[in-house]
């Protein structure tokens, strides 16, 4: 990857895990708001159709770990240029220091300023990612030097299309959460609400980015704008004068159809030529969304089986089980390890070198 693109990513993945952390922090300093709710939900007159014990808690423990996504989504584009092995210490004691820091900081922070909390979690994960980018750097010059990563396939796109799967694969299962069904619309706090919006806007934007980078001609720049802008806008609305991800049955499998787009266009019109691979990834991905939209069981389990790698993350925080079931957005990470392994299935074969007169990434230096 160029230099200025190089700075770009890491600048754009800052933001995105900047992002990150002011949704974790809407989520975290409104636990007393929910707590609050859910007395009132309990009391006199209450019905089935209202959320139960710990249901809205659960709810925002889940809200606090799609943040988490996000801030690995980031983490990972923002380390995108840097040297294969500084690219693995950064993320993961980046990631690492986000789990830590969501059971941690989580009942410090509750009702407390969001933007003291947002800040607290931001440093928190930028001084583990210069410790982790450090540390790498000084093992490397201890061992074998290391290498920086490739210009071509397999190398510094890698985290890229990772990156962005995993933000597609996460924004489908935000409305798994079901903060705008009726049965908790009435009863989020209005922070709570926007952790959710914030979290899909930087998800969208980490999918942009990915695509933008990772694009080989200006067609293919433009649909990895416009195509996930237009899963946002499905995913995204506002009800009761409060913007808040939407509910509805066919509304994850459109979102998802439409934010994996440009993982899977542009390798498949470099594969199998531009209209061809082209026309031929977009009736893929339009026969998916579709039967998704009128068939949404399997991404529904899918959710729920992400509950358990979700418990993980979150059940140090205070979530808990209870007769609603799991946390879901855990199941972001194994639709975007389908969305990440369909790129991988369609991308050709990595070359050692470039065809002369051959597109290039736009992300990478020619």
């Amino acid at each position: 990857m160029d230099t200025v693109r190089g700075r770009a990513a890491t600048l754009v993945g800052a933001a995105v895990v900047c992002l990150g952390a002011w949704a974790w922090a809407l989520a975290a300093t409104s636990m007393a708001a929910v707590r609050a709710a859910e007395a009132r939900a309990l009391g006199d007159g209450h019905t089935a159709e209202m959320p139960g014990q710990d249901e809205l808690g659960l709810v925002a423990h889940d809200a606090r770990l799609a943040a988490l996504f996000v801030v690995a989504a980031g983490l990972a584009i923002a380390l995108s240029a840097r040297a294969r092995r500084s690219l693995v210490g950064g993320w993961v004691a980046g990631v690492t220091a986000a789990v830590v820091a969501n059971a941690s900081l989580g009942g410090a922070v509750d009702g407390g300023p969001v933007l003291l909390a947002a800040s607290a979690m931001a440093l928190v994960v930028g001084a583990a990612v210069a410790a982790g980018v450090t540390g790498s750097a000084v093992g490397a010059r201890r061992s074998v030097p290391d290498r920086s990563l490739p210009a071509g396939p397999g190398g510094g796109r890698g985290p890229l299309a990772a990156a962005g799967a995993l933000a597609a694969g996460t924004l489908p299962v935000l409305v798994y959460q079901g903060m705008g069904s009726p049965r908790y619309a009435p009863w989020v706090p209005a922070d709570l609400a926007s952790s959710n919006v914030v979290a899909a806007s930087a998800l969208t934007v980490a999918v942009v980015v990915a695509g933008v980078l990772l694009a080989r001609d200006l067609v293919e720049a433009v649909a990895a704008v416009a195509l996930p802008a237009a899963a946002l806008a499905v995913l995204v609305g506002p009800a009761d004068g409060v913007w808040q991800v939407r509910d509805g049955q066919w509304v994850p499998g459109v979102v998802l159809a439409l934010a994996a787009a440009p993982l899977v266009l542009a390798p498949a019109a470099q594969r199998w030529g531009r209209r061809r691979g082209r026309a031929a990834a977009g009736a893929g991905l339009v026969a998916t969304g579709g039967a998704l939209a009128l068939l949404p069981m399997p991404l529904g389990l899918t959710a729920v089986a992400g509950g358990v790698f979700s418990m993980m993350v979150t059940g140090p925080a205070g979530a808990t089980i209870n007769y609603d079931g799991l946390p879901v957005v855990g199941g972001g990470a194994l639709v975007g390890a389908a969305v990440l392994g369909v790129h991988l299935a369609v991308r050709p074969a990595a070359r050692t070198a470039s065809v002369p007169g051959e597109p290039q990434p736009l992300g990478v230096s020619c």
